[in-house]
């Protein structure tokens, strides 16, 4: 039988501790079950004894007592507390009784006393004594067994407690062991989370021996992506070095031609593959894993890039707010140079000019945002177009791009840990949104 998941805890750790709790109720149900087996067998036997023995006794005694002295024997206990001797007659109940007890004491004390013996209840409902009959000098008496004897005594507070802590001492040693199963699997699925994500992340290999194999083998994984990772960056880096020294050769010959219709064309196809090889440098750099640097002040190196593109002729608008300028965020200047000439060639080359640039503060982040007058990008395409190597429309593979421009852009934002969102511009455009954690 499945238990709907519904009815079960979410995490690995309530459910074990579930099981182990689910276990110990069974066992301790189970235990009191046959201890309250053993123990109603084992009162009855003990009533037997009494009974039979009080029988017995009286059956060798009541026959030589006169009429008094049986008078004042019926009229007290019967040598035991609570059973008493009745003498026959009107006032003996009816019934026979049915309930186990009666019948496993009826059974018991025939077998004890080599004859039957008979049994009288006025009703459970009714919380009488047992009536218990039997033969002394030709005549039947009665001995009464009061309803607090049925039963055996009830178990004593102490062992309750003792089981409360017993109980309670399991149920730790149960928590200590599943948070040493599930801790270690727990950090496991945040390296594998982090890995993912695109930052490699080894895991002390701890716990049960198959969760430390599942470690072993997470970091083999690893070493292998890394290995496979490096393969490509020298690939690429070498196929990307090896083009220059063709496109040096092509620009010679390009200069020597005296077409100057066959010159232009030649020389903006150069100029696409010359482009087409800067990207893929670019973006192999920014997925390097640099050292730590030394917190930049944003706004000021910014308005220096800003006034770079500006002297080339290029339509961008800046706008800094005063809250911003003391802020520092963990960006190299490199890196900031990288992401904003990425920036401002997808501005300019899909979009439509001007480009502004605006820089702002929202709580502890820095904002970047790059907004153009373009026809922008399909909410559908945005994630795609982060990708390294997408393009959203195929006649962008012919203006001399790849596809790396956002790639690049969300490299480098990753590696100082922040992040990119693209949006709708208000009036029509694109709007890349990064945001900075700022350094103290």
């Amino acid at each position: 039988m499945k238990l709907p998941s519904a009815l079960l805890p979410s995490s690995l750790a309530a459910r074990t501790v579930l099981l182990v709790l689910a276990v110990i109720v069974v066992a301790e149900l189970a235990t009191f079950q046959l201890i309250g087996h053993f123990r109603r067998a084992a009162h009855v036997n003990q009533m037997t004894q009494l009974v039979s023995g009080q029988i017995r006794l009286l059956q060798t005694v009541l026959p030589g007592l006169d009429e008094v002295a049986r008078g004042r024997l019926s009229a007290t206990d019967a040598g035991e507390p609570s059973l008493q001797l009745r003498s026959d007659g009107s006032g003996v109940p009816a019934l026979s009784p049915e309930f186990g007890f009666a019948q496993r004491l009826a059974a018991n004390l025939g077998e004890r006393l080599g004859e039957p013996v008979m049994l009288r209840h006025a009703g459970i409902a009714q919380r009488t004594g047992l009536w218990i009959g039997f033969m002394a000098g030709g005549e039947r008496w009665w001995l009464v067994l009061p309803p607090p004897r049925f039963e055996p005594q009830a178990l004593p507070p102490e062992l309750w407690m003792g089981l409360a802590l017993t109980l309670a001492t399991l149920l730790l040693i149960a928590g200590f062991f599943v948070r040493s199963i599930v801790g270690p699997l727990a950090r496991l699925g945040e390296a594998v989370t982090a890995t993912g994500g695109g930052a490699a992340c080894a895991v002390t290999p701890e716990g049960p021996r198959e969760v430390r194999r599942l470690a072993e083998r997470h970091n083999v994984m690893l070493d292998q992506l890394a290995k496979a990772e490096g393969e490509r960056r020298e690939m690429l880096a070498g196929l990307t070095h090896d083009l220059r020294a063709p496109l040096a050769r092509l620009r010679l010959r390009l200069a020597l031609l005296e077409s100057d219709a066959e010159r232009a064309g030649l020389t903006r196809d150069a100029e696409d593959m010359e482009r087409i090889v800067a990207q893929c440098l670019a973006f192999l750099r920014s997925d390097e894993r640099s050292p730590e640097v030394s917190p930049l002040a944003i706004a000021e190196t910014l308005r220096d890039e800003v006034a770079r593109h500006c002297e080339l002729g290029r339509a961008i608008e800046l706008t800094i707010d005063e809250a911003v300028k003391p802020c520092r965020v963990a960006l190299s200047a490199g890196n900031l140079q990288r992401l904003l000439d990425n920036l401002i060639d997808n501005a300019l080359q899909h979009g439509a000019p001007p480009v502004q640039i605006a820089l702002s503060c929202s709580a502890d982040s820095v904002v970047l945002r790059v907004r153009d007058h373009g026809p922008g990008i399909a909410p559908a395409d945005r994630a795609r177009a982060l990708e390294a190597f997408a393009q959203i429309e195929p006649a962008r593979a012919t203006g001399g791009s790849c596809g790396l421009g956002l790639a690049i852009v969300r490299q480098i934002a990753s590696a100082c840990g922040g992040a990119v969102s693209l949006e709708d511009a208000a009036g029509g455009g694109l709007a890349v949104l990064l945001r900075f954690p700022v350094k103290r």
